[in-house]
């Protein structure tokens, strides 16, 4: 991982450090030492360091992380979750991270994708919020088990006949808010499993929306209502 304000994220979460990078053109050697501590640390010349990293900054240096994961068990059976079914795009994937930190929603499941939560377009596009979300990755079935068990209400974004405005939605004390894909959008699984479809009013000419963009408006509408 590399870039501020990740890097800062990464080591006030208390993620382990395998081992630091840096460059002397970009930052001193001390204030890597005083911000990583007790930690192995790399030289480079500026050639290497501007060929490995991504932003070749003031204050940007490299940490190798050791890597995690979080299963369905890890999950609070009393907080609201955020429900991903087949996201193909890592870029949005960070960008929900973002927007589910900033929003107070600490809780996704990402069903049937093959994304990886360490993909450098996640971790760039969270902001650090990696470090804050209990990310799981499962299938459909076992994303919807979990959330019957523990009682959730599930609204799926759907388009239909029987959708309605999520301005309308009414909603219960435990939900789940359940997004597809750009390309397909949701499966049958979902518009059949969930207790009430939504949709977002369309004003202009295009007929979609970016996901991420969705995702944070409905979260931001719960929020305040």
């Amino acid at each position: 991982m590399e870039g501020r304000p990740e890097l800062d994220h990464a080591i006030s979460s208390g993620t382990q450090i395998e081992l630091a990078a840096f460059c002397e053109s970009y930052i001193s050697e001390a204030n890597v030492q005083e911000l990583v501590g007790d930690v192995n640390l790399i030289k480079l010349d500026k050639a290497l360091f501007d060929d490995l990293a991504y932003q070749c900054v003031p204050d940007n240096f490299i940490l190798v992380l050791k890597d995690w994961s979080h299963k369905l068990t890890d999950l609070d059976p009393n907080k609201n979750v955020v429900v991903l079914e087949g996201l193909e795009k890592p870029g949005n994937l960070g960008a929900i991270l973002r927007t589910c930190d900033a929003a107070g929603f600490d809780q996704i499941m990402v069903c049937d994708s093959e994304i990886d939560l360490f993909n450098p377009n996640v971790l760039r596009n969270s902001r650090g919020a990696t470090f804050g979300i209990k990310c799981v990755f499962t299938s459909n079935e076992e994303a919807f088990a979990w959330l019957q068990n523990n009682n959730h209400s599930t609204y799926a974004a759907a388009i239909g006949n029987n959708s309605v405005e999520f301005s309308k939605l009414e909603t219960a004390r435990k939900i789940a808010f359940v997004f597809g894909a750009e390309s397909k959008g949701l499966t049958d699984f979902w518009i059949e499993n969930s207790d009430q479809a939504f949709m977002l009013p369309m004003e202009g000419i295009v007929d979609s929306l970016n996901l991420s963009v969705a995702v944070g408006i409905v979260l931001y509408l719960k929020s305040w209502s």
